[in-house]
């Protein structure tokens, strides 16, 4: 019995270990979201003024560069393939930064204007639909930096040894070759050939990196070309380059499919010992992601991940640029690794559904964590996800982006997931992940989060519109009060949502579980559909209650609290007389009744009406029983939602109204 005794408290040592590790890892990727956030929302406020050239489909990219290490200077030669996407294409605009300087643009070119950020380019003819063009841009200078971190940067390690690196998300890939920028359009392929000095520090040679497979080195005596060849589509800010004195280790790894691909470390050397001891779990993260998401979509090439030293982490495609590959970094490199699935293979189609990317990655973490080490540990990760502040999920707001607060997409968006879990049951949910993440659709190209509620609704056969409108398009969360009474063989319990007290949403449609606590020792759990502002439910039970515990798991994001005052079996609208609200025409065109009857005719109401954001946009007051008038004025179409409150504030009924 001792040593079982000590056997389990061992366990429990070793999962608080578990646990309070992760929670520090959280800590870190929140204070690196943090500082990536403030980039994104700089980023959606420049995309307003700066829509990428939407009359072109790049096809192909081909980056010829030369890069000094001493000192920064870059330049470059860079083929850009392309086909129009108009009639009469007769003048298109890429992006550079404008602290480079083009010298020159050939191919099927008249003439060119370099003007700010923009490089205006007149082509020689006007083209059509299914003409492969191409225009050559030879440019050079030295690279800024934006915000004074990002772009084409310039650092050391370990004293004076170089480390010359690329970040580019999520806008910033102009910052150092000419390019359509953002997640809009992504070619078939990109070759990199990158020219360096040849330099040795400390015995060991610098080398330069890039996505895809090393096909060839050229070695020209006093510098060499690395040439680089990725043949997956690609988005422009998740080409990368990474130059330094590297060494190199990995394995060939043999995934559960079959597929077999080398793994590529390329780390410093007195981070050498740490950085394997820190990935040798990624071939299990490797085997999880893909029984859930499908095979790794860049299989016939690689999955790399190269140190910096510096910053925090961008998942490049098939090369993630890491701060470091330590074990106390380990969930971040599967958080950047989740990244190759959502991100970089299915990329967002724009900025407002960036919880596509983020919260997806996140997500991610957690399904390492649960396939890692159980269900329960997985239940603890959430709780870091809990996200209790405003902001839609959708960034709908995205010229004043600054009401939205930076954690939303990465942990509102993976709490999100986790929610829909519990809507759907494990077997659905995961099914419904598999078919979006290896989608013919959306796999190589972009999606929106309706095209993500599709493919759960095709997989469900449910109508999740309910559930994408209250967690994705609205913003915060339900507030439950409860209570339960044992009545004879049955037990009642009430659950009223008071958060439209708070001028919030009026009630959030959510299944909720419920554990009942037997006086005996025993329990069970039932799980009931909470669709109004009070509702109470009765279940059968074959002996007395003595606690009930609300949403046991932690499906919904919530404030949830036992308020014993709270009447079971009472509908809280009796209290006025039987008090309804019925309101026709609905769906409204333009003018609607709203019939109020009740049983104390002297009883004095208010009526509100509510857009999904829980704004007020037409309100009645002291009004009684009888009918009235709801004018539509200049409310858009869509859906809303009204509250009838008694003159002390509480919610009497509620409901959804739609305008046609």
């Amino acid at each position: 019995m001792n040593n079982l005794k000590n056997t389990i408290i061992i366990l429990l040592f070793t999962v608080l270990l578990s646990i309070t590790g992760m929670s520090q890892n959280r800590q870190l990727m929140d204070e690196f979201y943090a500082h990536e956030w403030q980039t994104l929302k700089e980023f959606i406020q420049y995309s307003e003024n700066n829509i990428p050239d939407t009359t072109i489909d790049v096809k192909f990219y081909y980056l010829d560069l030369s890069i000094e290490i001493d000192s920064p200077y870059i330049e470059g030669v860079v083929s850009c393939h392309f086909e129009p996407v108009v009639t009469d294409l007769s003048q298109i605009w890429l992006s550079l930064n404008s602290a480079l300087h083009v010298d020159d643009v050939s191919g099927h070119v008249n003439s060119f204007y370099q003007v700010g950020d923009s490089i205006l380019i007149n082509l020689d003819a006007a083209y059509n639909p299914g003409d492969a063009l191409e225009v050559i841009i030879t440019y050079h200078g030295v690279p800024a930096e934006a915000g004074g971190y990002k772009g084409l940067r310039y650092e050391t390690h370990h004293g004076s040894e170089p480390i010359i690196a690329t970040l580019s998300t999520p806008y910033l890939a102009h910052y150092w070759y000419p390019c359509k920028d953002g997640p809009s359009d992504k070619p078939d392929s990109v070759y990199v050939d990158v020219t360096i000095p040849v330099q040795i520090v400390n015995d060991i040679e610098v080398i330069a990196l890039s996505n895809g497979l090393l096909e060839n080195v050229i070695d020209n005596t006093t510098e060499k070309t690395y040439q680089w060849r990725h043949r997956y589509p690609i988005v422009t800010y998740y080409v990368m380059v990474a130059i330094s004195n590297y060494v190199q280790f990995g394995e060939e790894y043999t995934g559960i499919y079959g597929e077999q691909y080398d793994l590529d470390y390329y780390v410093f050397e007195q981070d050498l010992e740490a950085s394997q001891a820190g990935v040798v779990d990624m071939p299990l993260a490797l085997d999880i992601f893909s029984e859930k998401f499908g095979e790794y979509p860049f299989s016939d090439e690689k999955y790399g991940m190269t140190q910096l030293g510096y910053y925090g982490a961008i998942e490049n495609q098939t090369n993630t640029i890491t701060n470091n590959m330590y074990a106390s970094w380990f969930m971040i490199s599967v958080h950047e690794l989740g990244h190759m699935w959502f991100g970089d293979n299915i990329t967002c189609e724009n900025w407002h559904h960036a919880w596509l990317n983020e919260g997806f990655a996140s997500y991610s973490e957690a399904v390492y964590v649960e396939g890692a080490e159980g269900f329960s540990v997985y239940q603890q990760y959430m709780t870091d996800f809990e996200y209790y502040s405003g902001g839609t999920l959708y960034l709908e707001n995205a010229s004043d982006t600054f009401n939205v607060f930076q954690g939303i997409i990465y942990n509102k968006g993976a709490y999100v997931l986790h929610m829909l879990r519990g809507v759907l049951g494990d077997s659905l949910f995961f099914e419904a992940i598999y078919d979006y993440a290896t989608h013919p659709d959306f796999v190589y190209a972009q999606a929106t989060t309706e095209d993500f509620q599709e493919v759960c609704e095709d997989v469900s056969g449910q109508d999740l519109g309910f559930f994408f409108d209250q967690w994705v398009y609205d913003e915060y969360y339900p507030n439950y009060h409860y209570n339960f009474e044992n009545q004879g063989g049955e037990l009642a319990f009430v659950i009223k949502q008071v958060q439209g007290d708070q001028g919030r949403r009026p009630f959030f449609e959510m299944p909720v579980e419920v554990k009942l606590f037997y006086d005996s020792g025993g329990d069970t759990t039932v799980t009931v559909w909470n669709d109004d502002v009070y509702q109470v439910f009765s279940v059968p039970v074959t002996e007395s209650v003595g606690m009930m515990q609300f949403d046991p798991k932690k499906w919904i994001l919530k404030q949830a609290s036992y308020h014993p005052e709270l009447p079971v079996g009472l509908r809280e609208n009796d209290l006025y007389g039987t008090t309804s609200v019925n309101i026709y025409p609905n769906p409204v065109s333009e003018f609607a009744s709203i019939e109020i009857t009740s049983g104390n005719i002297s009883e004095m109401f208010n009526f509100n009406l509510y857009d999904l954001q829980g704004r007020s946009m037409f309100s009645l007051h002291h009004i009684q029983a009888g009918t009235h008038i709801l004018d539509r004025q200049q409310l858009s179409s869509g859906i809303y939602f009204y509250s009838l409150e008694s003159e002390s504030g509480s919610i009497i009924s509620s409901g959804k109204i739609v305008f046609k």
